[in-house]
């Protein structure tokens, strides 16, 4: 995998796109609240990153797999806090 401009690209995008679940991730395990956010949305986005980590793999491309490794742990953690709290 080389590092060029388009690689560069894609690691800002995917840094500005994966870490806009921060707050949500951090305000579901403090508040320990997650009445309002969909069990259902957050179920296929969890199996839908786990696809695009899948093809990153496959393609070798470090933003995809980069991008989509930390976005399903945050998903993920969110998901284990609705089904922690309900």
């Amino acid at each position: 995998m080389s590092i060029n401009g388009v690689t560069i690209l894609g690691l800002a995008a995917a840094c500005c796109t994966t870490f806009a679940y921060l707050p949500q991730v951090i305000k579901a395990w403090r508040s320990r609240s997650t009445r309002d956010i969909s069990f259902g949305m957050f179920s296929m986005m969890v199996c839908g990153l786990l696809l695009w980590l899948a093809y990153g793999l496959v393609l070798g491309d470090l933003p995809l797999i980069a991008s989509n490794l930390v976005t399903f742990i945050f998903a993920a953690t969110i998901l284990y806090c609705k089904l922690r709290d309900g």
